[in-house]
């Protein structure tokens, strides 16, 4: 019998028993066949699926850019580690703040709520109406 296992040529994820994960290894031994296949997430930013976007403004922010830029990443790497889907497409820096485009609403929704938490603020999340999208807004002066 062959075992066979898909890996995402770009990111490395792995399927396996009808789950992508990260933090699988696959070693290429005789009798497995490897099959590449773009994970959910991979093909979500390659088709540029916006589900979530993500607005960071105020005076805040610049005196706390990198800090602000770290928590992105830490809670963007936490839910992907979760769930392979959910990536960030974008992060543009804008004269009044940060703009973030996810693959996913909840990880808009996450950076939001981590940013209220770590550094307060006022947050406001919109949901469209029959749609998986959010619009999250985030400001502090």
């Amino acid at each position: 019998m062959v075992n066979t296992f898909k890996i995402c040529p770009k990111c490395q994820a792995i399927f396996r028993e009808g789950k992508w994960s990260t933090s699988l290894q696959v070693r290429k031994s005789k009798g497995r066949k490897i099959e590449n296949i773009l994970c959910p997430g991979c093909e979500r930013i390659e088709k540029r699926r916006v589900d979530g976007v993500v607005y960071l403004k105020g005076d805040f922010l610049e005196e706390h850019s990198q800090e602000a830029l770290n928590l992105i990443n830490n809670v963007a790497e936490k839910k992907r580690s979760k769930n392979i889907a959910s990536r960030i497409l974008s992060i543009e820096r804008k004269q009044d703040g940060i703009v973030i485009q996810t693959t996913e609403k909840t990880l808009a929704e996450r950076i939001g709520k981590e940013f209220e938490k770590a550094f307060h603020g006022e947050l406001n999340i919109k949901w469209l109406e029959d749609a998986e999208f959010a619009r999250v807004h985030w400001e502090r002066n």
